[in-house]
């Protein structure tokens, strides 16, 4: 892939300035797919966090307790906001 973007087709605008650039489909499903790979290895990494909290007993950051949960639950049935 590299090879590719080294030498990517542009398209220019009347000002001659670079406006997009063509890319073979192949390339561009590579690139998308290391994106989704770098955002999913981030979310991973959030997560280990917190469920490295989780093994010390520890309450994680912006994490509820069942027991809270399920108190807003009983609050919005009781109050008629939640869906039949």
């Amino acid at each position: 892939m590299s090879t590719v973007l080294q030498s990517p087709s542009y398209v220019i605008g009347p000002d001659g300035q670079p406006t997009a650039v063509l890319l073979d489909w192949a390339t561009w499903k590579s690139i998308i797919e290391q994106l989704e790979t770098s955002e999913d290895n981030e979310i991973l990494h959030a997560a280990m966090t917190d469920i490295q909290m989780l093994a010390r007993h520890e309450h994680p950051t912006g994490w509820k307790l069942w027991e809270e949960f399920e108190a807003e639950l009983d609050a919005q049935e009781a109050a008629g906001e939640l869906p039949a």
